[in-house]
């Protein structure tokens, strides 16, 4: 009877085992891939600017991102919700090369949330504020000796000559509906994103890519579309450029361009 109740006892562990999840180091994926300064995907390292590695924990606990530098020092950490890597959710860390911090904040749900801080390459603090979805930020500055400072927005975007309206008009103007789409029948909105320099210069200018299942005719006429609507946003003037504590940064920025048969 003793053996037969362990025998019993340790085919029920068995089952148990069997039955129990995983553990996390069975169902992390992680993948790695190289981007240039435009955020665009390499085929192998050379000319890269990051080796970026994400990391999927699972479908409950996100996505984790890694951006290293080309010395193999961490540059950014950012935190996403579940598998869809397009919404925040988390830390997002960065970092000077020489490995002090440059900035923290954190993400709820897409949205900032908390303290944000920012440092000097020193370590000395430069900005701390306070982010509350729906009220204006308050916080305070820091100069590179660690005195208090006027306070001053953390970033701003770049802005069109006359603001947006002006550079909808500008794209509009600049426009010209492609003969072979106008035949065919097509129109539709393409849009198209684009970097601007921290002299205010556009950069990069694309043509946001059709779905993959796209079919070969449809891509043969929107191709004309794409090129109508890169060529117009090549055109435009230079921006009053994107800040980032107060000092003029590169930004992605994207408009649409509209295609409509009269």
């Amino acid at each position: 009877m003793k053996y037969k109740l362990l025998l019993i006892l340790l085919l029920v562990a068995a089952g148990s085992l069997a039955a129990a999840p995983l553990p996390d180091s069975a169902r992390i994926t992680r993948t790695t891939e190289y981007q240039d300064q435009y955020s665009r995907r390499l085929s192998s390292p050379e000319g890269a600017k990051y080796r970026v590695e994400t990391t999927l924990i699972d479908s409950t606990r996100g996505v984790e991102r890694l951006y290293l530098l080309p010395s193999g020092k961490l540059y950014s950490y950012q935190a996403f919700l579940k598998q869809d890597s397009r919404v925040w959710h988390g830390a997002h860390l960065e970092f000077y090369e020489n490995g002090k911090p440059r900035l923290q904040e954190a993400f709820v749900l897409g949205e900032l949330r908390g303290i944000r801080q920012t440092y000097y390459d020193t370590g000395v603090l430069r900005r701390r504020e306070q982010l509350t979805p729906g009220q204006p930020t308050t916080g305070e500055c820091f100069g590179p000796d660690g005195q208090p400072i006027a306070y001053f927005p953390f970033s701003e975007m770049p802005v069109y000559p006359g603001g947006q309206e002006a550079l909808l008009r500008a794209i509009g103007r600049n426009t010209i509906y492609p003969p072979d789409a106008l035949r065919a029948g097509v129109q539709g909105v393409v849009i198209v994103n684009f970097t601007i320099g921290a002299d205010g210069k556009l950069e990069d200018v694309r043509a946001h890519e059709l779905p993959a299942g796209a079919s070969a005719g449809l891509r043969r006429t929107y191709s004309s579309l794409q090129g109508a609507a890169v060529r117009a946003v090549r055109q435009l003037k230079p921006f009053t450029p994107g800040q980032r504590e107060g000092e003029p940064v590169a930004v992605r920025f994207s408009v649409p361009a509209t295609f409509k048969i009269q």
